[in-house]
């Protein structure tokens, strides 16, 4: 996030969402296509994003939900870890909140996969003295994709709060989209909680750069 994003940031109620593969590491686990009990495709979590099944397929995470292939082959993205370390660290004065979003479901060693993120000083865990927690979106069965079950996720987060800046950090434009339109559909409820006005602030990691790709305010 920019400097100017992040004084912005500092001075609001704010709750941030980074997602974690190719935002936070690259990671390197295929979700397999299945047809007739065979493997037909092997997609990158980018291109599980955008991929509708066809008659007859059905996906196969195997190596989605493994915690020791994500701890043996994932790589830390510099950029995204050292924004995640600099919120931690004010989050719980401030009254904020941080969640890794993530589009997988459960991990078949939720310590394993855990302490993968400790290794770089990621404060995660499930109890109150944790800065952040873990939501897997591929829990939710919308059966409209990623992109609307991290949607779901943060729009019942905002309802149930009264946070005045919302942030996701993601690497996926359908994501950042999706999430963008919720403010058509926040209440006004909400936004009297909330002060008045919330922010919608989306900052896209591209290959390991990260840059604003747009900010809607309601009120």
């Amino acid at each position: 996030m920019p400097i100017k994003s992040f004084k912005d940031y500092l001075k609001s109620r704010s709750v941030t969402f980074v997602d974690i593969d190719e935002t936070l590491f690259n990671t390197f686990a295929k979700i397999k296509v299945v047809k007739n009990n065979k493997t037909i495709k092997s997609l990158t979590n980018t291109e599980f994003n955008t991929y509708e099944l066809q008659d007859g397929e059905s996906f196969d995470f195997g190596e989605f939900r493994s915690a020791e292939l994500f701890q043996k082959t994932s790589v830390p993205i510099s950029v995204t870890i050292e924004l995640l370390n600099r919120i931690q660290k004010t989050a719980k004065s401030r009254n904020s909140s941080i969640y890794l979003l993530t589009a997988r479901s459960d991990f078949d060693n939720k310590e394993g996969f855990l302490n993968t993120l400790r290794k770089y000083k990621i404060d995660v865990g499930h109890n109150r003295d944790s800065k952040i927690h873990v939501i897997r979106a591929g829990n939710i069965s919308s059966g409209k994709g990623s992109a609307i079950n991290k949607k779901i996720v943060i729009k019942k987060i905002i309802e149930q709060s009264n946070y005045n800046y919302v942030v996701l950090v993601d690497d996926d434009v359908s994501n950042l989209n999706a999430f963008l339109s919720i403010s058509d559909e926040i209440d006004k409820d909400t936004i009297i909680r909330s002060g008045g006005s919330i922010t919608l602030h989306a900052v896209m990691v591209d290959h390991g750069i990260m840059k604003n790709y747009r900010n809607v305010s309601v009120s």
